[in-house]
């Protein structure tokens, strides 16, 4: 029953006021979850005071500066400034600060403050994500606009990126409207070192099911997540081994002068089909699950996928736009038998039943 667009810590105790355990929420979604355990440097566990009572007092103090002139009081407000003391068990924070607690530990994450500084371990510190910017093309037209909520919501879409519709400094990239090369459903440029998405606004763009839409976007964000990897010598989420997949890439061409593109698909088509294709059926199962289900009883009642639609029908969506990569041509080159379908004859099959489905985030 969470909003699916609030984000922030639950944490949740006993009757008595133990912390038992607490989860980070990400628009609606649950991304991990903590414990108040106590772990030694050494890595034994602590026994002397796990889940007891942290009763913390906080002394707000307001500074201030007054002065005087005649009959009249000016009073001028300088800074606030917070203090803290907390007690575990019945130790005040003198007493765990002195070491008389040998037994406490910090493991990361401690929200009263107290336990021994030597033990306190570094947190990750996150990568930078895309932060994109919602232009006014996007966000005044109702349809676009929720498909673009929908995506953000994904798990792996969250992880690479925050959406906002608030144009600021901390942007790297826009999401927008504009006419396109026919033909072309979108694509990513740098321009003035912003990551720029462009969705076509021609009407044969725009006049597809939401998930192919979804589809479109997903494809020029992995544009934008690459671009941002390499500006950041290989760091990203997306890929462990991101450096040397991606310059395997490099020398191979397709006879066209755009090498960054080529590049950026052939990386694509050998290294994230599965998690883009597993993306695009997360949205749709969640987001528009209406239109997910109409689907995998089709499939399954055409015999296409007997046990339900899979990740491999996502994936095939994907190819459109990989077209000429290397991993593209095997896979097209692969022949069977009949009543085997071939790869390439299921990838053409899975594209025109997604022509068929709907537009549940608008007309």
């Amino acid at each position: 029953m969470i909003d699916e667009k609030w984000s922030g810590w639950i944490d949740l105790f006993s009757y008595d006021e133990h912390y038992l355990v607490g989860f980070q929420i990400e628009k609606g979604q649950i991304t991990e979850s903590r414990t108040f355990k106590k772990s030694s440097p050494s890595g034994k566990v602590g026994i002397g005071f796990e889940n007891k009572d942290v009763r913390c007092k906080i002394m707000e103090t307001v500074w201030i500066n007054v002065s005087v002139a005649g009959s009249t009081i000016t009073i001028t407000s300088l800074d606030t400034t917070y203090s803290q003391s907390c007690s575990i068990g019945g130790l005040d924070s003198s007493t765990l600060n002195s070491g008389t607690a040998s037994n406490y530990y910090g493991d990361g994450y401690t929200p009263w403050g107290g336990g021994s500084t030597d033990s306190y371990y570094v947190p990750d510190v996150p990568l930078p994500k895309l932060t994109i910017y919602i232009d006014i093309s996007i966000s005044s037209d109702p349809r676009l606009s929720c498909i673009v909520d929908k995506l953000s919501m994904a798990g792996f879409v969250n992880k690479i990126a925050d959406f906002t519709k608030t144009k600021d400094i901390s942007q790297n990239s826009i999401i927008k409207l504009n006419p396109l090369t026919q033909g072309v459903n979108g694509q990513t440029t740098i321009k003035n070192g912003i990551y720029e998405i462009t969705i076509n606004s021609e009407f044969s763009s725009l006049n597809r099911p939401d998930i192919l839409i979804a589809r479109t976007i997903l494809h020029e964000l992995m544009h934008a997540e690459i671009l941002l990897a390499l500006k950041r010598n290989g760091e990203t989420i997306i890929d462990s081994e991101f450096t040397s997949n991606f310059d395997k890439s490099i020398n191979i061409l397709y006879g066209t002068s755009n090498m960054a593109s080529d590049q950026h698909h052939k990386y694509m088509a050998e290294n994230l089909l599965l998690t883009m294709g597993s993306t695009l059926m997360e949205i749709h199962k969640n987001s528009f699950p209406e239109d997910y289900n109409k689907l995998n009883n089709y499939v399954k009642a055409q015999g296409y996928y007997p046990k339900g639609v899979s990740v491999d029908f996502y994936i095939n969506l994907f190819w459109q736009g990989l077209e000429g990569t290397l991993a593209f041509n095997q896979m097209k080159s692969i022949t069977t038998n009949p009543p085997i379908i071939s790869l390439y004859d299921r990838f053409i099959l899975d594209g025109e039943i997604a022509k068929t489905l709907t537009k549940p985030c608008g007309n």
